[in-house]
C-alpha cells in the first residue's frame, strides 16, 4: 500500500469488532491506492476470547489462539501502540509505541473507535489485590500457572486445613464467561489431581458466586437449569443470589456472611469502559459510545464506533445490540462499507442482524446451545461449540494446530508444566559510555534511575541560550523523577561525565515506591523543593536517596 493516501481511515482496537473492520476494509480496497487503512492496537496479534477457559485448562496451548496482525490484514498499516489521546477537532491520534519516551501523531479522515471494554475490579474491597480477572492471553496464562502452583503447593501442605483452602477455587459472575471458565477449570483440576497423591486425598472444592436467580441468564430457562444441574453435579458448589462483600489473601467473605477460605478468586465480572473514551466529548451512555444504526457518531461527522465501545442501535429487535463477538463481527464488516460508501459519496446503510443462538459448554462432553430457536444440550452442544469455534477461529494454521491440541487431550493426560515467563533479574540495569545521554530535555519521562557507579551532569538549554548545567548526580544519586511525578516532558538533559552504571525502574514501579514508602516519598519532595530553589536562583544539591 502507498505510504501517502489520499484518504486514511484510523481504527483503535483489535477486537472482535476492529479486526473485522480492518480485514475487511483490506479486502474491499487491496488494490485502492488511494486509501490508507491503520490499525493501532496494543498487541500485534488478535486473541480468539472464547478459548481464553481453554488455555486455563491446559486443553490448548496460548500461542495456538493468537493471530499476527499482519497475517490477518496484510493490506493495513498496523501500529502496535498505545493510544494516549485523540483529537477531535484536529482529527489527529497520539500514540505511544515501545519507546514511550516518543510519542506520534497519525492523523486521519475516518476514526474506528473500537477499543472494548476493561476489568474493573474496584467495585469490591480488596477485589483488585487478590482476585484473577479473565480478559486477555497473559490473564489466561497467569491464572493457568496459579493454579497448577495451588496444586504444587497443596501436595506439599501437611496441614489438613489450610490444604482444603489452597484446593479451594472461587469463581465470580455466573454469565457465559464465568461458567465457561469454572468449568474447564474443574476439568483440569479433576485430571491432574491424580499427579498428587496428598492433593488429591484431600479434594478441590469449586464455589461459584452468582448474583441472579440463575446462570446464564442469556439462555431459555430450562437450558440455563440443565446447565446448572451438570455443575453441581460435576461438583460444583453453585452459589445463586449471593454477592461477595469483601475479598482478602485467604477469605472470601459473602453477602450471606459466610466466610470461605480460599486461596484462589476468579473474577469474570465488573466491565468498564476505555478510560481513554470518558476523555472523549461525544455522546456517550454508561460509558459507551452512542452512535447511529449506521455505527456513524452522532453529530461528530468522521467518526464511528463499534462493538463493546458503542450503544449500537438494535434495529431488528428494538434496544441495543448485545456485546458479543458475533455481533461485533458483522458490526465491523458493515461499518467497512459504510466507510467506503461515505469516503465515494454514497448511501450508507443500517446494521441489521437478528442474532444466531448462544452457546456454553459446562464441562468435559457437555454443553448448551440454542440456535435459530432450537434448544440443543449435552454431547451434541458440546462437539457444536467445538465445530462452531474452530470455524470462527481466524487462520487456518491456528484451526489445525487447535484440532491438533483438542485430539491430542483425548489420547495424552493434560499438559501440567508450570512455565515461568521470568527474567532471572526483576529490575533492571544499564551501562553508557562517557559522553552518551541517558535522559533528552523534552523527551515523555517514563523511567527512575538510581546512579550504582559514575557521575553525570544535568544541563538546561533554553531557546536562544547557551546551555547551562543545574547540577551534578554521582553514585547513589538518583535523578528522573519529576517528569514521572508531574506526568510532564523531561525538563532538562542528563549525560554521563564518566562511565555510567545505573538500577532503572519502569514508571508504574515507580510511582508506587513514591507512594508507599515514607523516606522515598520525602526524598522526592526534597528534590522537587530543591529544584524550585535552584529557580529562583540557588544552587542545585541533590540528597542521595537512602538519606533519612
Amino acid at each position: 500500500m502507498a505510504t501517502s493516501a489520499a484518504k486514511t481511515v484510523v481504527i483503535l482496537g483489535a477486537g472482535f469488532a476492529g479486526i473485522s473492520l480492518a480485514k475487511e476494509l483490506s479486502r474491499l480496497t487491496k488494490n485502492d491506492w488511494t486509501l490508507g487503512v491503520h490499525l493501532v492496537n496494543q498487541e500485534n496479534y488478535f486473541v480468539f476470547q472464547p478459548m481464553l477457559p481453554e488455555v486455563v485448562s491446559c486443553a490448548i496451548e496460548p500461542s495456538h489462539i493468537l493471530n499476527p496482525l499482519r497475517h490477518l490484514c496484510p493490506h493495513v498499516h498496523v501500529h502496535q501502540a498505545t493510544i494516549s489521546g485523540i483529537d477531535l477537532d484536529a482529527r489527529q491520534v497520539t500514540m505511544v509505541g515501545t519507546d514511550s519516551r516518543r510519542p506520534r501523531e497519525l492523523s486521519y479522515d475516518h476514526l474506528v473507535l473500537s477499543l472494548g471494554l476493561i476489568m474493573n475490579l474496584s467495585a469490591v474491597p480488596g477485589m483488585a489485590e487478590h482476585a484473577l480477572p479473565l480478559k486477555t492471553l497473559g490473564d489466561a496464562f497467569h491464572l493457568r500457572n496459579h493454579v497448577l502452583s495451588r496444586l504444587e503447593e497443596a501436595d506439599s501442605e501437611p496441614d489438613a486445613e489450610l490444604r482444603q483452602a489452597i484446593l479451594t477455587f472461587v469463581t465470580i459472575g455466573g454469565g457465559f464467561s464465568g461458567v465457561e471458565t469454572l468449568a474447564a477449570l474443574n476439568d483440569m483440576v479433576k485430571a491432574a489431581l491424580p499427579f498428587y497423591p496428598r492433593a488429591q486425598a484431600t479434594g478441590a472444592r469449586m464455589i461459584l458466586i452468582h448474583s441472579r436467580e440463575s446462570i446464564l441468564n442469556e439462555l431459555e430457562p430450562d437450558l440455563a437449569k440443565f446447565a446448572q444441574e451438570k455443575l453441581v453435579a460435576r461438583g460444583v458448589d453453585c452459589r445463586l443470589r449471593t454477592t461477595v462483600k469483601e475479598i482478602t489473601p485467604n477469605d472470601v467473605v459473602l453477602s450471606t456472611g459466610e466466610h470461605v477460605s480460599a486461596h484462589t478468586v476468579i473474577c469474570t465480572v465488573g466491565n468498564a469502559p476505555h478510560p481513554l473514551m470518558a476523555q472523549l466529548p461525544l455522546p456517550q451512555e454508561r460509558g459507551r459510545v452512542l452512535v447511529e444504526a449506521t455505527m456513524l457518531v452522532k453529530d461528530t461527522p468522521n467518526v464511528w464506533a463499534l462493538g463493546d465501545a458503542a450503544l449500537v442501535p438494535d434495529v431488528s429487535r428494538g434496544g441495543w445490540c448485545p456485546p458479543t463477538a458475533q455481533y461485533a463481527m458483522r458490526q465491523g464488516r458493515q461499518a467497512a462499507r459504510n466507510i467506503l460508501g461515505a469516503l465515494h459519496g454514497k448511501s450508507i446503510q443500517n446494521f441489521h442482524f437478528k442474532g444466531l443462538g448462544q452457546m456454553a459448554v459446562v464441562g468435559r462432553h457437555c454443553g448448551v446451545a440454542q440456535i435459530w430457536g432450537w434448544k440443543i444440550s449435552g454431547f451434541l452442544a458440546w462437539v457444536l461449540w467445538r465445530g462452531v469455534y474452530l470455524m470462527k477461529l481466524p487462520g487456518l494454521p491456528c484451526k489445525v494446530r487447535v484440532a491438533i491440541d483438542w485430539i491430542m487431550e483425548l489420547v495424552f493426560p493434560r499438559d501440567i508444566t508450570k512455565i515461568e515467563l521470568q527474567r532471572t533479574e526483576h529490575l533492571k540495569h544499564a551501562h553508557f559510555q562517557k559522553g552518551e545521554t541517558i535522559i533528552r530535555e523534552g523527551e515523555i519521562g517514563d523511567r527512575f534511575y538510581i546512579i550504582e557507579s559514575g557521575e553525570v551532569e544535568i544541563v538546561h538549554q533554553k531557546p536562544g541560550h547557551i546551555e547551562q548545567q543545574l547540577g551534578l548526580r554521582s553514585t547513589g544519586d538518583s535523578f528522573g523523577e519529576l517528569a514521572l511525578l508531574k506526568d510532564a516532558p523531561r525538563a532538562a538533559t542528563v549525560r554521563c561525565l564518566t562511565p555510567v552504571d545505573v538500577i532503572i525502574f519502569n514508571r508504574n514501579d515507580f510511582l508506587t515506591l513514591a507512594g508507599s514508602f515514607n523516606f522515598f516519598r520525602q526524598h522526592m519532595d526534597r528534590e522537587r523543593d530543591a529544584v524550585a530553589e535552584f529557580n529562583k536562583g540557588k544552587p542545585l544539591t541533590p540528597e542521595p536517596i537512602g538519606k533519612p
